[in-house]
């Protein structure tokens, strides 16, 4: 559903698009990176694995990516188109119906400026004109005798275009002079004409002018103004189309409330809005919490995304997704597939942080997968260097590492210790007194890296000191000993589980403390200071 709003402006970003928080090693500027189900290959790396992490399509050097229900289309920066995904219905335009698990450049297609998916066929731009392929059922490829197409053919009356969108069975066009087209299904009406009548012919979107970006949800059409404000059409059952109503709409209205919006995302029954403040707004269904503001509540006026200010936002079918200026991404709302890369299959009602991708220039998404467009203009900068360090803090071990890499993993003495996600930093408890050693797994394009943590100190060792008060003694010893054994003159005195010190009576006499230390049962004298 997505088509690139604003190339130019988002290639100026400086992020870093990063798998585990590197670059990917065979992605060039300009690749795509994707997660989530992948069953009809819309993942794009050679497989039909479900993936929770990123995996590179290898497509190279894209400028403008557009998802499908299950496939996607890129537009590379020669001017050629490719492919992948699911194609039963010929939206891969390569003359087949076969799912391709790799990218495919579509056969005669070149120069080409811009590119659209909708859920069973796809679009591009060329000199101005309209190209379509995949399902034609109600129109949406735009010829009149309803067949699908497998490969490319020219959507008749259109020369001025400039950017292309498709919903389920709709597209959209916008052209050179603000003014919008559409053709296809109209069923709620999303062709925007003032009626319900589908046509494979192009219709004019009515009143509508000054348009500087399109998009497509499911039933419905949306379109930001160049004085950034936003106008829906169409299919309204679950207020997607934000005028605080539930009624369709057979020509376009205003979101109730919305102004300073620079890019709109929609692919379902909800819509998503960034504005000039990098603040995040959406609007309709939101049963799997794809509105983001922590409740499952429908809206048919835009609620507040609660999500740190961002920089570039997409969509997918029930779920939502948002990219950070420092090149953290955010998403939300339905995770049956992991489509959030959180490395769960929980449904989020608030953002959280995909541990996959740390960053992205663009964002789209279809039925339950996400793709990442890496950068497309310029290299991204170099990653920073991975490191560890283990800090002595009382008698435990508090380990840093290099932030930007997502789900960590500890590992002790070449063994697993723990998982404490998607933090920069853990406590070991104790570890400040043992010789252990201590590393971070982290995910680095695609591989588990260990990176030792450096110890600030040597390990400061156990220790027992005993003070003669009266006719007692005063025993203390290191924290983070756990369960220690007290014994006096050699045999059992008492067991201290907790404390770090106890009294007891016998001032002439001798104490220890017996302790479990890597595992071994070690005696420690009590020393008299």
């Amino acid at each position: 559903m997505k088509r690139q709003a604003q190339v130019a402006a988002t290639a100026m970003l400086v992020i870093a698009v990063l798998i585990g928080g590197v670059p990917l090693a065979a992605a060039a500027a300009g690749d795509v990176a994707s997660w989530g189900r992948n069953d009809k290959s819309q993942l794009g790396d050679g497989t039909t694995i479900d993936r929770s992490d990123a995996v590179p399509a290898g497509v190279g050097q894209t400028i403008d990516i557009a998802g499908g229900r299950h496939h996607v289309v890129a537009l590379r920066s020669d001017g050629t188109v490719a492919a992948w995904g699911w194609n039963a219905q010929g939206q891969l335009g390569d003359a087949t119906n076969t799912d391709r698990s790799t990218p495919v450049v579509i056969p005669g297609l070149a120069a080409a400026t811009s590119v659209g998916a909708g859920h069973y066929h796809s679009l591009a731009v060329r000199q101005g004109e309209v190209l379509a392929w995949g399902r034609n059922k109600e129109g949406q490829v735009g010829q009149t005798d309803l067949a699908n197409r497998a490969e490319p053919v020219a959507v008749a009356g259109i020369t001025t275009a400039t950017q292309v969108a498709g919903g389920r069975e709709h597209s959209i066009a916008l052209l050179q002079n603000g003014t919008v087209r559409a053709w296809g299904n109209n069923d709620d009406g999303q062709l925007g004409d003032g009626t319900t009548q589908a046509s494979a012919e192009i219709r004019s979107v009515v009143g509508l002018d000054n348009v500087t970006t399109i998009i497509a949800g499911r039933i419905h059409s949306i379109a930001l103004r160049a004085d950034g404000t936003v106008w829906t059409w169409g299919d309204n059952e679950y207020g997607q189309l934000g005028d605080g109503t539930t009624i369709d709409r057979t020509s376009p209205v205003q979101v109730a409330g919305l102004t300073g919006i620079t890019d709109i995302a929609a692919f379902g029954f909800h819509t998503v809005a960034i504005d000039t403040n990098g603040a995040v707004w959406s609007w309709g269904r939101n049963n799997y919490g794809q509105l983001g503001d922590g409740t499952t509540t429908m809206s048919s006026t835009p609620v507040r995304v609660i999500v740190p200010k961002a920089v570039a936002i997409g969509s997918g079918r029930d779920y939502a997704m948002a990219a950070q200026v420092d090149g953290t991404i955010w998403a939300w709302g339905r995770n049956d597939s992991a489509q959030l890369g959180d490395g769960t299959s929980i449904d989020r009602e608030v953002p959280v942080v995909v541990d996959a991708v740390a960053g992205a220039v663009e964002l789209v998404g279809g039925r339950d997968y996400v793709s990442v467009r890496v950068g497309g203009d310029a290299p991204p900068p170099p990653p920073p260097a991975v490191s560890c360090t283990a800090a002595t803090v009382g008698a435990d071990l508090e380990l840093t590492w290099t932030e930007g890499f997502g789900r960590a993993v500890i590992r002790k003495n070449g063994s697993w210790l723990s998982t404490p996600g998607n933090v920069t930093s853990t406590t070991i408890a104790g570890a400040a007194l043992t010789n252990d050693s201590f590393v971070v797994r982290l995910r680095i394009d695609g591989e588990r890296v260990d990176t030792p943590c450096q110890r600030d100190a040597p390990p400061v060792g156990p220790s027992c000191s005993a003070v003669v008060v009266g006719n007692s003694v005063e025993l203390s010893w290191s924290d983070g000993l756990g369960r220690v054994n007290v014994r006096r003159n050699g045999s059992w005195y008492a067991t201290v589980d907790g404390p770090t010190s106890v009294t007891a009576d016998g001032a002439g006499d001798t104490f220890s403390i017996r302790v479990r230390l890597n595992g071994e049962r070690i005696e420690l004298p009590c020393e008299t200071p």
